[in-house]
């Protein structure tokens, strides 16, 4: 009943601001629905490829960081391509289900350089201070300008004059994006507000312990493309390799940041060429025809079995129906988009929903065959068939969860689908379906069964 009044909650609150006018996704708001089925926005980008550099690598390596961006931010469905036109190089950006793209502007426009820095002042102007006496200083071959003004991310008239390197040790040093191995966004278990989480690699942490014991009682800002996200106090050195970013005061703020440092820095800036809203590419009337043709389909599986089985028919579809309603809300919870591979995905579920069911039956009618009550061939029934059913469930996620982690954009979006459809199969079949069968014993009818049996005088078949 739990997982019921769950799945039901997410399909019926009120989750997001988000509209869906596609045949029966009109009922279910809280679905986001991909490019294919309802359209969204388009974003188009050139770059700035330096002379002489490999531009096809780049332009590679663009992609990989963006398709990472995008699915670590939820977009699993976005489409990102290289296009070419006059002879320039670009880069596009379909995104479904989304009308406003400010946020995803800022995981695709940001080179995402993060790096932490020494604060030595902090000052109030409208204008960008200048430094007037500066040194450059050599870290790996390049030369940095030593101290420079940063500002806060969340007030603009803030400003931090902060040094860019380490002078401690042997030599100087940053710490930059790449000594982090780790971002994950969290609630304060200290306070309220939201954390980010963050892991050092085995360098970084010498790095950041070196740097943190020298700079007790002073702050160290932590700097997202020249903006400071925050300047933390350094309480104690800090030693184990890990770090937290507080008092962020979003969890979508602590997820772009998250995502950003997590995804890896873009090798060239990007610039936004263009930016338009697309409609579906399937179109209004064939994506209702799909629909109707997926529900016209489970009418039809859920006459069938109830024509065949009798009242564990009518279970079963109770089932069929308990396990739509669990992954349209797993869905609606979890804010994944639905396309088309998704829908299939879906409709798929119904199948092993059934098949499942008819394995179990077909193990029941064999019991009570054999002499058996209805309600102690339900239960051999479903002990019996519990390994088989649990066997041929988990190869199914297996496979779905091989194609979510080695594939990206629809195929992934389909193995969502596919894990948690398979996933909730077994749990009706196993649980829901057994639970109302010897609930209601008594509705099955044994004689329906020993048709055309003959029984020896053993009680055997």
């Amino acid at each position: 009943m739990a997982v019921f009044i769950f799945a039901l909650l997410g399909i019926v609150l009120p989750l997001s601001e988000n509209k869906n006018n596609i045949s029966i996704f009109k009922y279910l708001p809280n679905i986001k629905l991909g490019l294919d089925i309802q359209g969204g926005s388009s974003l188009e980008y050139s770059m700035a490829i330096p002379e002489g550099a490999r531009a096809e690598e780049i332009v590679n390596n663009v992609i990989a960081v963006l398709r990472r961006r995008l699915d670590s931010a939820g977009y699993t469905e976005a489409v990102v391509s290289e296009v070419v036109v006059g002879g320039e190089r670009r880069v596009r950006v379909e995104i479904p289900g989304i009308s406003d793209t400010r946020r995803a502007e800022e995981l695709i426009g940001s080179k995402g350089k993060l790096y932490f820095a020494e604060v030595i002042e902090t000052i109030e102007s409208s204008t960008p201070p200048q430094i007037t006496r500066n040194r450059k200083v050599k870290v790996d071959g390049k030369e940095i300008d030593l101290y420079s003004y940063v500002r806060d991310s969340r007030n603009p008239n803030v400003w931090y004059r902060v040094k860019n390197v380490f002078e401690f040790g042997t030599e100087p040093f940053q710490i930059t994006g790449l000594d982090v191995t780790d971002a994950r966004a969290s609630l304060n278990p200290q306070g309220g507000g939201f954390v980010v989480n963050l892991s050092f690699s085995s360098q970084g942490k010498n790095k950041f312990e070196l740097a943190t014991a020298n700079l007790i009682g002073k702050q160290i800002a932590i700097i997202l493309d020249d903006e400071v996200i925050i300047a933390p106090v350094v309480r104690d050195k800090i030693s184990e390799g890990r770090a937290e970013i507080s008092g962020i005061e979003s969890v979508q703020e602590a997820q772009n940041i998250a995502v950003l440092i997590k995804s890896g820095n873009l090798p060239v800036d990007l610039i936004k060429f263009q930016e338009n809203t697309i409609g579906p590419t399937l179109g209004r009337d064939v994506v209702t025809t799909i629909v109707n043709a997926g529900i016209i389909g489970l009418v039809i599986v859920m006459v069938y079995m109830i024509i065949f089985y009798g009242w564990m028919g009518f279970v079963a579809d109770i089932a069929l129906l308990y396990n739509t309603l669990l992954l349209l809300g797993v869905l609606s919870w979890s804010g994944a988009i639905l396309t088309l591979p998704g829908l299939a995905g879906i409709i798929l579920t119904f199948g092993t929903t059934v098949d499942g069911n008819v394995i179990i039956y077909e193990r029941i009618k064999e019991e009570i065959r054999v002499g058996r009550p209805p309600l102690t061939a339900i239960k051999f029934g479903f002990d019996k068939v519990f390994s088989t059913i649990l066997d041929a469930n988990i190869t199914t996620v297996l496979a779905g969860i091989v194609l979510y982690f080695l594939t990206s954009g629809s195929i992934r979006g389909f193995a969502v689908t596919l894990i948690i459809g398979v996933l909730g199969s077994m749990f009706t079949n196993l649980v829901v379906t057994r639970v109302i069968l010897e609930g209601s014993s008594n509705m099955i009818k044994p004689e329906k069964y020993l048709k055309g049996i003959v029984v020896g005088k053993g009680g055997n078949e």
